[in-house]
């Protein structure tokens, strides 16, 4: 989702209040706004590997943003939709991180697409995404997946804002490079 588009359809300031207040019906229209977002990000971020984990994350995600929901401030520096993302970035790649998960290869995405052309070319992004070394993945996903800024992405990772140019810039050559290989043009 762009990122214009996802600021225009953030939660209203009252909504967010009352979500704060622990009102349970603010809590399930900010679980419905979010979750589609936050569950798109792990799953790319974990590049179709480990289906099963995914589903809990996204799950742990919305318990430690209502957890810490009331303390959030709706005039700091982040957006809600920013801070959930960071949220939910932070534990996909911390799962990552576990040894389990890093012999584990990638499975196709199964999607139905109008054509076998789109399903291939989908296949090979997604393999080619699932193939980028985690710290670009990440940059990669934020950036084109979710529509984050620069700025916004190096406030999630921790990172400076040169570190995810440059790792955004080599997620995308190596992207290219994948599809060239796989006889797609990129």
């Amino acid at each position: 989702m762009p990122a214009a588009a996802q600021r225009s359809d953030q939660l209203d300031e009252l909504a967010i209040k009352r979500a704060q207040r622990g009102d349970q019906r603010a809590w399930r229209d900010l679980i419905e706004r979010y979750q589609q977002p936050v569950h798109a990000l792990i799953w790319r971020l974990f590049a179709g590997r480990a289906r099963h984990r995914v589903e809990d994350l996204v799950q742990e995600t919305f318990v430690r943003v209502l957890r810490a929901l009331p303390e959030w401030e709706p005039a700091g520096t982040a957006t809600l939709s920013t801070w959930i993302l960071t949220i939910a970035t932070r534990l996909a790649l911390n799962e990552l991180r576990r040894p389990e998960h890093a012999a584990l290869t990638a499975e196709p995405e199964g999607r139905v697409d109008d054509s076998a052309e789109r399903r291939q070319l989908a296949k090979a992004i997604a393999e080619g995404v699932a193939r980028l070394p985690e710290a670009q993945r990440a940059v990669f996903v934020l950036r084109e997946y979710q529509g984050l800024e620069y700025r916004e992405i190096a406030d999630i990772l921790e990172l400076d804002l040169d570190t995810v140019k440059s790792r955004l810039s080599r997620a995308r050559a190596a992207l290219r490079a994948s599809l060239t290989a796989a006889g797609r043009t990129p």
